[in-house]
């Protein structure tokens, strides 16, 4: 008994578990394969490449478990492309991901949270967005239902989110459920308008977030510059020499990527128009304000083909 006992536990268990990590080492990423696990190669040459796939499973196994929807966000891309997850898992992380985030500049406490004005015969909105905080629904809500007091029939609204950061998710999310028309959401809104967004480099956090919110849906579009790709906040993570700053996703918000927003319509966005010269009204042009000018034609180009196609 004793002779089998010091068998099984110097010379068959080694062997299986040699066996069964050579198998798994070797597995092509699939649904039934662990993902963790990277490819092994023959003996590849010793690159900063290869030194950081050595380091890749521990560093997944990390990101799992710190930002559990972002693991599978990359989790699927990997499936979808049929490869291992080490072999893709330099070119699918985002570059942002590799470098330390650069800290968002501090909300102005003494700027308006928002600013509002009716542009082109009251028949456009617009709103001007400071900084996020708890003033800011407040003060949206209140403007939203202003105009419908005030009986106006608008033809859309244009949400300035330009050198907009600062503040947290849920921010984004209450300002979207505001203007939302979706079933899950209520609004203040009677009926469904069209909803431009400027952007530029400096829009981050739920600034960021709202404006991929918005353009997820069918009647939000963005305008401007590509925003400056920081939505979510970053957590700094250790895996042997391997740094990652890895976004901390909200579950709720999982169909977003961690990524920068480019604008579906790209424009300058310099110079802009202060608030003091719109609630003067002063005139908006291409010189003045050429991102601005760009969206209210797009809101007039369409209410006058909504107009056509009621005749």
């Amino acid at each position: 008994m004793l002779e089998k006992s010091f068998f099984y536990k110097t010379v068959l268990l080694p062997s299986l578990q040699l066996i069964l990590t050579f198998f798994l080492m070797n597995e092509p990423f699939s649904s039934h394969a662990d993902p963790l696990r990277p490819k092994k190669a023959d003996a590849p040459p010793l690159t900063p490449a290869t030194a950081l796939l050595d380091t890749i499973g521990g560093a997944l196994k990390t990101i799992r478990e710190e930002s559990p929807v972002f693991y599978h966000q990359l989790e699927l891309k990997m499936i979808e492309k049929k490869q291992t997850l080490a072999e893709k898992f330099l070119s699918e992380l985002s570059p942002a991901v590799m470098e330390q985030p650069q800290p968002a500049p501090a909300a102005d406490s003494k700027e308006n949270a928002l600013f509002s004005s009716h542009l082109s015969n009251d028949r456009i909105l617009y709103l001007g967005i400071g900084n996020f905080g708890q003033e800011l629904c407040r003060h949206l809500e209140f403007e939203l239902k202003k105009t419908i007091r005030d009986n106006m029939h608008l033809t859309g609204i244009i949400l300035d989110l330009r050198n907009c950061s600062g503040g947290n998710a849920q921010d984004a999310q209450d300002v979207f459920s505001l203007l939302s028309f979706d079933a899950k959401h209520k609004t203040v809104l009677n009926d469904p308008v069209p909803i431009l967004v400027l952007t530029d480099s400096e829009t981050a956090g739920p600034a960021e977030i709202l404006a991929k919110l918005l353009e997820h849906t069918r009647y939000g579009l963005c305008i401007g510059e590509k925003t400056k790709g920081t939505p979510f906040p970053r957590k700094k993570i250790h895996s042997g020499k391997l740094v990652l700053y890895v976004p901390l996703i909200p579950e709720e918000l999982g169909t977003l990527t961690p990524d920068a927003l480019t604008p579906a319509i790209r424009t300058a966005v310099k110079p802009r128009m202060k608030y003091r010269d719109l609630s003067e009204n002063k005139p908006v042009t291409e010189k003045s304000d050429p991102a601005l000018n760009r969206a209210r034609g797009l809101l007039l180009s369409l209410d006058t083909l909504n107009k056509k196609w009621r005749k």
